[in-house]
């Protein structure tokens, strides 16, 4: 529940003791534990957290908690960083809890709202510098001043709660796993896109990455490593509209609309796009549960959020030591299968009306097979023939 600091003294409470605001504390076979009945769970606690927790009870301040660790020979910034880890538990297991403490637990930080197909989302942060290494990473999907019944009633309610050195996520008041600092943006985005395919509205969602060119939607597809993500961003600095690296959605009208979460850019890729891209230097480093380190780089101009008709479908074909770029016409009936191996549609079944939106919205595109091995080659011949 807290970082580790057996050495530290701390006063033991006898079973039983309660407080009507927070947890019940008990002690068996000298181990401290607490029990939220709001979540119907067992907590055990180190000597630190069941000092902190003993005296939350009481109904001691934070500032004489804090005072207290000091003289306990803890530092005082690491006293407060204890403190308001256990404030932050303290009120989610208490549910509604003390107003006040649930106010100290947030530290202040104001929720992020953002719109991601068709989607209202709230994010909070439980302390704002949480927020300041997070947050960069959706500001061009948030709402400049979010209406107050946005903030109220979103769609979709996340929020991080800082637990010693691991975050938890919560999606709608249910507590999910809790990772590691540099495993915390790639859960998030994960959860988030788990959340647009849970609620969006759309017939299939593809697993490709989507530009806008004239008015209307390229798709990119292909196997892992074929360089979706890099190109994608690569011709969005070529002038094309960046909609997401990831999915798209097919929707109900039969156009497609991009779901335009920042880029995941591999290891692999940040020389090729620092290239052109060269903030991506400053970017923090995240480990993705596949084990890939990747940086998430958002678009560099507002992306592409309304759906469009389909204008290609482009299959990456990646060969390293091919001279030039080529694209060779690709069967429709074929680019079609490839779509639907890799997609997904509501219930985990494709209806029948879907595959009609998809044969109606691939009937106006046209669909290729890009054979290349330099970035900058593959660029040209999309501009040619996306012309």
């Amino acid at each position: 529940m807290m970082p580790s600091a057996d050495e530290t003294g701390g006063t033991e409470a006898g079973p039983g003791e309660v407080d009507a605001a927070g947890p019940a504390f008990a002690v068996m076979n000298g181990r401290k534990l607490a029990f939220s009945e709001p979540r119907q769970e067992i907590y055990e606690l180190n000597d630190t957290a069941a000092y902190i927790w003993y005296r939350l009870a009481d109904g001691d301040a934070p500032a004489a908690i804090i005072d207290g660790l000091a003289g306990l020979g803890i530092s005082p910034e690491t006293a407060d960083a204890y403190v308001r880890d256990a404030l932050a538990v303290w009120a989610r297991l208490a549910g509604a809890g003390r107003a006040g403490l649930g106010t100290a637990a947030r530290g202040g930080a104001q929720p992020q709202v953002i719109h991601v197909a068709g989607l209202v989302v709230r994010i909070r942060y439980d302390r704002p510098s949480l927020a300041r290494i997070v947050a960069p990473a959706f500001a061009h999907l948030a709402a400049k001043s979010p209406a107050a019944h946005e903030v109220a009633r979103a769609d979709v309610s996340l929020e991080i709660l800082a637990e010693g050195t691991r975050f938890r996520l919560q999606a709608d008041g249910v507590g999910l796993d809790a990772w590691g600092l540099d495993e915390l943006l790639p859960a998030l985005k994960a959860q988030l896109t788990a959340a647009v395919l849970a609620h969006g509205r759309y017939a299939l969602a593809i697993h490709a990455a989507a530009l806008a060119h004239r008015d209307r939607m390229l798709l990119l597809g292909g196997e892992a490593g074929a360089g979706k993500t890099t190109l994608a961003l690569a011709l969005a600095h070529a002038g094309f509209g960046y909609a997401g690296d990831d999915i798209a959605l097919l929707t109900p009208t039969g156009r497609v609309a991009g779901v335009p979460f920042a880029a995941a850019v591999k290891s692999d890729a940040w020389g090729l796009v620092s290239w052109f891209r060269p903030e991506l230097e400053t970017v923090r480093t995240c480990l993705r549960s596949d084990g890939q380190h990747v940086r998430y780089l958002p678009p560099s101009a507002p992306p592409v959020i309304e759906p469009l008709p389909l204008g290609w479908v482009v299959l990456l074909r990646r060969q390293p030591r091919r001279a030039a770029a080529s694209l060779a016409p690709l069967d429709k009936v074929d680019a079609m299968r490839m779509i639907l191996a890799e997609a997904t549609a509501p219930g985990e079944r494709l209806r029948t009306a879907a595959f009609g939106q998809l044969v109606q919205a691939m009937a106006g595109a046209q669909c290729y097979v890009l054979h290349y091995a330099r970035l900058e080659d593959a660029v040209r011949e999309l501009q040619r023939g996306c012309a």
